[in-house]
């Protein structure tokens, strides 16, 4: 079986409501699975312009303050029309702001969630472990 590496930039969107966190949700299209916005690098752009722009392309959000320099980094692996993908994502912890207008054609649903259901809420085991460390992060840390 043939093995393809991917690797994508995305933004873990957060915002402040009533004096606690919340974050932004996004149920992709194609697996329908519910996670972050994420997508693959263009030519020239570095890993924060690729995560910045595929926020702003999925969800119409800006970023306006980054809370973390180092990206966090997921990875996993699927099958797809007959090879193993390696992914690898670099997720930036970023405020954001802006009104949501979803990308229909990339993404099915959207939602603001506090930690413990947004938690709940994304699909994936490693979305969740990642949500976990920001939740941490942001208790620690602000």
């Amino acid at each position: 079986m043939k093995i393809q590496r991917e690797e994508s930039f995305g933004i873990i969107p957060l915002s402040r409501k009533n004096g606690n966190w919340e974050v932004f949700l996004i149920q992709h299209r194609g697996g329908r699975y519910w996670g972050f916005p994420k997508g693959h690098r263009e030519p020239k752009e570095t890993a924060l312009e690729a995560a910045s722009r595929e926020l702003k392309e999925e969800t119409n959000l800006d970023c306006v303050r980054l809370l973390r320099e180092k990206p966090l980094e997921e990875e996993y692996s699927f099958h797809f029309d007959r090879k193993r993908i390696l992914k690898k994502v670099l997720y930036f912890i970023a405020e954001v702001d802006g009104t949501v207008h979803l990308q229909k054609t990339e993404i099915n649903d959207g939602t603001w969630l506090p930690f413990p259901e947004a938690i709940e809420q994304v699909t994936h085991p490693e979305g969740k472990a990642i949500l976990t460390e920001v939740m941490r992060y942001l208790e620690k840390s602000l």
